[in-house]
């Protein structure tokens, strides 16, 4: 896509190889090392003779592989490197003392230690000072004309750099142009939208994969290394970002970001959503086949050594009464690993987990926890073409309306109570999407509110992977959005002390009332906090 030398074709590689097998017949040569081919590794910069084939050669000679000598044939001398004409005399000079005859097709030459005399080093020089400046004059051109381009990119000319596009995209018509693949886009917006409600990128590869979704490109099935990067690219919001990528080496970015040069197929509230889940679940413990285990992965510390509370999962025992019993666990990572804290009380993390969602689920979950982003995108389209068309019948009612009371012509009547019937029409419709909109933006009553929460409660851990997976997903990031500390402690009290990003302190206490037991708790705001 942008500034590099001239890489040559597969045609270019195949003859070369032809011609060099063809000589070396000719002479009665025994080929004794397959073909050297750097392929995207530049020999105008010299990475090639270091990192390449021909450098792997160069260390097999060094090493004592070819102990009668060894002939190294190129079909042009120049094919070897385009380096400055020092360099390259310095690496014949050094390869030729190792004992390698370095011969080319062109001009049937041959140099090595017996015969490079000063006409020898003076043709050498002179061919790769020539070779050096042909790939330089290259290199300044193709860096020239894609700086002119990204010039003429940023100040806002409509124009395609190259036919390269994202997987999703394809150029089209004359003047070229970029179109979306339907089916390509609705993938992508799906792994958006299935990275939002949670699922990690194992869980969206693993799906496609079941649902026989063919991946992007040449691939036998989709990797999860590669659903990572969907989410995290501009391109999908239309944005492009230039870079250089010079033969062998890592592309850099070059410039400022251009928006609206792609496509856009993803909206941005959606993008930030997905982005926001994604850095929050850098913070989750998943196992194999399991449940979002550790809701508190981050959060939780020891209240007497601040060190953070460790996560031991025993899973489900059966006690000797019958009773099964969840021993999964919270304990202090520095008492677990001997590092100083004394208190090694292990909290039931099936108990407080349920005590500590009781206390904050209600004030961390709002109305976008519940949204539908691209369900209300798309309505909010609806409902925009809808008032448009309603505005145009309305004008159109009013001006007939005019007309027929200052003719009171009778087909002007009726023109005016089409286009008020119409209007009657829109404003049924219009009031049916705000209300789909309100709703797929998740706005309800604080009482629906408070029973959808409960109702989310109870898939917490439901028997379906994918329904568990995607609650305890939404209730982790909602908790880790309000809460900035758990302090667990069990020396002075039992219990819990939360601390909110917007000020607020609860204590949560295990308290025993004659045969009952459970979790109490209180909220006190703290200085300069709020409730909200």
């Amino acid at each position: 896509m942008d500034p590099r030398p001239h890489r040559p074709s597969a045609w270019t590689i195949a003859w070369q190889r032809e011609e060099c097998l063809t000589h070396a017949a000719r002479k009665g040569w025994n080929v004794i090392h397959p073909p050297l081919v750097d392929d995207g590794v530049s020999a105008f910069r010299g990475k090639h003779s270091a990192t390449g084939e021909l450098g792997r050669f160069v260390a097999e000679v060094e090493a004592g592989r070819y102990p009668d000598g060894v002939i190294l044939l190129t079909e042009k001398l120049d094919r070897l490197s385009r380096e400055p004409a020092k360099r390259v005399f310095s690496w014949i000079l050094r390869v030729t003392e190792l004992g390698v005859i370095v011969a080319t097709v062109d001009g049937d030459r041959r140099y090595g230690s017996e015969n490079l005399d000063m006409a020898a080093i003076i043709e050498v020089v002179v061919k790769a000072q020539l070779a050096n400046e042909e790939s330089e004059k290259k290199a300044t051109r193709l860096a020239a004309a894609w700086a002119s381009k990204r010039r003429r990119l940023a100040s806002g000319e409509r124009m395609l750099l190259t036919r390269r596009a994202p997987a999703w995209l394809e150029v089209t018509g004359t003047p070229p142009a970029f179109a979306i693949i339907p089916e390509r886009a609705a993938i992508v917006r799906r792994i958006f939208e299935e990275t939002v409600v949670g699922l990690g990128k194992h869980h969206i590869a693993r799906n496609l994969n079941r649902e026989g979704i063919p991946p992007f490109g040449r691939a036998l099935g989709w990797h999860a290394s590669y659903i990572q990067k969907i989410p995290k690219s501009s391109a999908v919001l239309g944005a492009f970002h230039p870079g250089q990528e010079p033969r062998g080496e890592k592309r850099r970015l070059v410039g400022e970001e251009v928006a609206d040069y792609y496509p856009q197929v993803v909206d941005a509230d959606l993008h930030a959503h997905a982005m926001r889940s994604m850095a929050g679940r850098q913070r989750r413990v998943v196992g194999r086949g399991r449940r979002l285990v550790n809701l508190f992965s981050g959060l939780a510390h020891c209240k007497s050594c601040s060190s953070p509370m460790t996560f031991r999962s025993k899973g489900l025992k059966t006690r000797a009464d019958g009773s099964v019993v969840n021993e999964d666990y919270l304990i202090c990572d520095s008492y677990q690993r001997g590092r100083g804290c004394t208190v090694g009380y292990h909290f039931n993390y099936r108990v407080w987990e349920s005590g500590i969602l009781d206390a904050v689920l209600l004030d961390a979950m709002g109305d976008r926890h519940f949204s539908a982003p691209e369900t209300a995108r798309l309505l909010d389209i609806e409902l925009a073409e809808r008032l448009r068309a309603r505005a145009a019948d309305r004008d159109q009612a009013e001006t007939a309306l005019s007309l027929y009371l200052e003719y009171k012509r009778p087909e002007v009547k009726a023109k005016w109570l089409d286009f008020s019937a119409r209007v009657d029409g829109h404003d049924a419709v219009v009031g049916e999407l705000e209300r789909r909109v309100v709703a797929a933006r998740g706005a309800v009553s604080p009482q629906e509110h408070r029973n959808r929460i409960f109702a989310l409660r109870e898939t917490l851990d439901d028997h379906d992977e994918s329904i568990r997976f995607a609650t305890r997903s939404r209730a982790m990031e909602a908790v880790h959005e309000l809460v900035a500390t758990l302090s667990f402690s069990s020396t002075e009290w039992l219990g819990v002390e939360i601390t909110t990003k917007g000020g607020v302190l609860m204590h949560l206490n295990w308290e025993e009332w004659g045969e009952q037991e459970g979790i109490a708790w209180a909220k006190y705001l703290l200085p300069g906090g709020s409730w909200a």
